[in-house]
């Protein structure tokens, strides 16, 4: 009985651990898309947008869920330090029982002397000369459970060693690749807000082309110009009007690839608010560069890969180690030729590795040559940290000092807007003159808000670059 509840419990058991599968996530309908946006409002702000894309972006979502992969990579490594059981049962069905036939040993000649009876003698004459004995049932089933444990088998724990480390090079990938999203949607967010103030600018452009057609067409029925200078004056306007076009086009393109990475139903419109910008102060170059030397993911990558090589390396050096294996079991057989039906038993097994073709020593040499390569890609990948560092550096102070011109010229085309809008109160200036000045007002605002992403993005690379999110104050 007592064996018999152990199979139950072990059936029971590995059947549940079966099914401790993850569940299968639903395709999400426009409607429920709809309903989950409704908590942000009307409009989205950068944070919203980026808090969107990290709950729902694809690429996201495939990283997370190697992660999780590395990490059963890591607890499969670890069942080799546990010990294994093994369950198993067997019936057999023979078309005949076997016998064994064992042979009697003749009865020497008795002497003269000694004279049988004769109904001994009779009996003595008709013994057989062999014997048959039932060997195995005609049928019968075995049952049985086995274990065995690694008692010295080095290789498993170097792999343990490389897989823990794979799992933190996944976690250390899906976290780059947290702030790589980031960045792409910052640039993406930033470009729909350009093509937003940018459209402003054409929007006025055309106004003050249109005003200025409808004084050519006057002008021209008084014959105060040409007919050609008209046409010169409405291909301006359609060339406005181009631009408009061609602005809205490009708006929509850039509306539906943050929504594809976004994964949000392309068809559906956003509205995206503006983002203030805040110039902070640049540490000094040398603390950037030893920033990233300690948070950049790239680097500490490089540095578990490495590791990885050298266990790899030394998973090679057991091959040329002993492998001992401790086992035991418990059989239990129906055979009712048996004694003792059941038993149990135990047994050690070792196994050295003599001469196979080579295979350890060049496998070992292999391995030093990959630790060689992890050392020199490491190598290369301080470099190209110190390097994009500084060259981010450079970028951020670039577009700081874009941002302060941008700025100047947006206060100086202000204040000529206010004066411009003063004029034509009073009838100083037409409407041309100063859907100009309006148009040069919003190329200003729009070259100071370009600057002011521009300046967010360069922050942005650079933040990566030490390890830190791109978004100012993000988690």
């Amino acid at each position: 009985m007592k064996i018999k509840s152990l199979i139950v419990f072990l059936i029971l058991f590995l059947f549940g651990c079966s099914n401790n599968k993850p569940k299968d996530e639903k395709l999400v309908t426009v409607q429920e898309e709809r309903e989950y946006l409704q908590k942000y409002g009307t409009s989205l702000s950068l944070d919203e947008v980026i808090e969107i894309a990290r709950d729902r972006n694809l690429d996201l979502r495939i990283k997370r869920l190697e992660t999780e992969i590395a990490s059963l990579d890591r607890k499969i490594a670890f069942g080799n330090f546990l010990p294994s059981i093994t369950l198993g049962a067997n019936y057999t069905k023979l078309d005949d029982p076997i016998n064994l036939e064992m042979g009697l040993p003749s009865l020497p000649p008795l002497p003269p002397t000694l004279p049988l009876p004769p109904q001994v003698g009779g009996l003595l004459s008709k013994l057989p000369k062999s014997i048959e004995t039932k060997l195995v049932d005609e049928s019968f089933q075995t049952v049985g459970i086995a274990a065995q444990i690694p008692i010295f088998v080095p290789s498993t724990w170097y792999l343990y060693s490389a897989r823990k480390k794979g799992e933190d090079i996944s976690k250390l990938a899906e976290s780059f690749a947290d702030k790589m999203l980031q960045l792409q949607v910052m640039s993406e967010y930033f470009y729909i807000l350009a093509l937003e103030s940018e459209r402003e600018t054409l929007v006025n452009n055309l106004k003050s082309s249109e005003e200025l057609e409808r004084k050519a067409e006057v002008s021209l029925k008084v014959e105060g110009i040409l007919d050609w200078e008209l046409k010169k004056v409405q291909t301006l306007v359609e060339s406005q009007k181009i631009s408009l076009n061609k602005n809205e086009r490009e708006l929509k393109i850039a509306k539906m690839k943050l929504k594809r990475t976004l994964n949000l139903n392309l068809q559906e419109d956003i509205v995206l608010e503006k983002n203030e910008t805040k110039v902070v102060e640049l540490p000094s170059l040398e603390e950037c560069v030893y920033n990233s030397l300690n948070g950049n993911e790239l680097l500490k990558i490089r540095e578990k890969g490495k590791e990885i090589n050298t266990d790899i390396k030394k998973i090679a050096i057991t091959n040329f180690l002993p492998k001992i294996i401790l086992g035991g079991g418990y059989l239990n057989n129906s055979n009712s030729t048996l004694a003792d039906p059941d038993f149990l038993f135990g047994h050690v097994s070792g196994v050295l590795s003599i001469f196979n073709g080579f295979k350890n020593v060049n496998e070992y040499k292999k391995a030093v040559r990959r630790e060689k390569i992890g050392e020199l890609t490491l190598e290369k990948q301080f470099m190209t940290t110190v390097l994009e560092v500084t060259r981010a550096y450079d970028n951020v102070e670039t577009a700081q000092e874009f941002l302060n011109m941008a700025e100047k010229n947006y206060q100086a085309e202000m204040g000529r807007l206010k004066q411009k809008s003063a004029e034509k109160r009073v009838e100083m200036i037409g409407e041309e003159e100063y859907y100009k000045a309006l148009a040069e007002y919003n190329t200003a605002l729009s070259l100071k808000e370009k600057a002011q992403y521009q300046y967010e993005m360069a922050y942005g690379a650079l933040s990566i670059a030490m390890g830190n999110n791109p978004l100012r104050g993000g988690k």
